[in-house]
């Protein structure tokens, strides 16, 4: 599994700070070093505020939606490496949300420490290379489980919640394989005047695929005016139709979940151009999900068909519906069921992805 590092700090010198490591800026020998080791890097240069002119930032709507943006990146990260060798609101503030979230946070920067960096940091350092040789050392790998344990949390604060104005229901995770899992029922949505609530879990699953696979990845984050499943003109719909034709995705896997009701526990259904295009993929994780239990075909899809035939019919993509049970999708009460439907999904999305991706190429 993939962690992340968020990088935040203002541009220096290198060879004030980097040693052996010195390039033309410390971020890309970061990002260098860390991709090298297996890490994932968010570097949000097009984030970063210039503290130099000293100029008064304008607390608009851009400003605002820069904020959020950054505070959702270092969400979905393991770790925070912040540079402080310059003074910086903004860095001083991610390293605190961080640090208040649960991230790892490791500091570059002169001692001695400010009591509010040494309290909102786990680890400290003189000089870049020892910084990035800590986090390789100590392998940020959050376990799938306790990673969608606390991605949910913040998820669930927004299950019932409006989107602000402006900012879309849904988030894209971009991957580099050709596969795309979304969960259209991560949050709650209205569906012909009745509110529905959400299919809790879906979404950390979609994202925990986008760590464990590195494939594309799509979920509902607020509240959904209009079920994205039953309703084509939605901005769920509309992204996800950019998505596919920009990603070259050859296949969607949509996750959902089922209620006590609803049995037996697993249950996949596909949609296709022809049903040829599907076999493949139906057996293939029909094999491996019958290691949990046996999987039976979907007999609750007639709620999420419009989207499900909109992608394999419009879009031509073959479609995979993954129906989970309420006991998979409860991950403090009965953890190894999760945490093997994940790896499970991850193992074949992975494989799918990879012969999708070498057929393309």
């Amino acid at each position: 599994m993939l962690a992340s590092v968020y990088l935040t700090g203002d541009s220096l010198n290198a060879h004030q700070v980097l040693g052996d490591l010195a390039g033309p800026d410390w971020r890309s020998s970061a990002v260098q070093k860390l991709e090298n080791y297996g890490l994932r890097v968010v570097n949000p240069l097009e984030l970063a505020w210039n503290m130099e002119t000293g100029a008064t930032i304008d607390i608009s709507d851009s400003a605002n939606k820069k904020v959020r943006r950054a505070l959702d990146l270092i969400d979905e990260c393991d770790a925070l490496l912040a540079n402080i060798e310059r003074s910086s609101y903004g860095t001083a503030m991610e390293m605190f949300y961080a640090y208040r979230r649960g991230k790892m946070v490791t500091v570059i920067g002169p001692s001695p420490y400010s009591p509010w960096v040494v309290s909102h940091s786990q680890a400290r350092f003189n000089d870049m290379e020892r910084a990035v040789n800590y986090l390789i050392d100590k392998h940020p790998h959050a376990a799938p489980l306790n990673w969608a344990l606390h991605y949910e949390a913040q998820l669930s604060e927004r299950y019932e919640q409006m989107p602000p104005a402006g900012e879309p229901d849904y988030k894209f995770l971009g991957g580099s394989l050709p596969v795309l899992v979304v969960a259209p029922h991560a949050t709650a949505y209205w569906r012909e005047g009745e509110f529905k609530g959400q299919d809790s879990f879906t979404g950390s699953l979609a994202s925990i695929c986008n760590r464990l696979a590195l494939c594309h990845s799509m979920l509902t984050t607020y509240c959904c005016a209009a079920d994205p499943c039953w309703y084509l003109e939605t901005p769920f719909r509309r992204a996800l139709t950019d998505i596919v034709k920009a990603g070259k995705v050859g296949l969607v896997v949509m996750i959902l979940g089922s209620n006590w009701e609803e049995a037996p526990g697993l249950q996949v259904s596909t949609y296709g151009p022809t049903e040829e295009a599907c076999y493949p993929y139906i057996n293939l994780l029909t094999e491996r999900l019958s290691k949990l239990e046996p999987v039976v075909p979907g007999s609750f899809d007639h709620p999420v068909r419009p989207l499900a035939l909109f992608i394999a019919e419009v879009l031509g993509i073959p479609t995979i519906i993954v129906r989970l049970h309420k006991r998979y999708r409860m991950p403090r009460l009965q953890p190894q069921p999760f945490s093997a439907v994940a790896t499970l999904l991850s193992e074949f999305v992975s494989k799918t992805g990879v012969e999708l991706a070498r057929s393309q190429s």
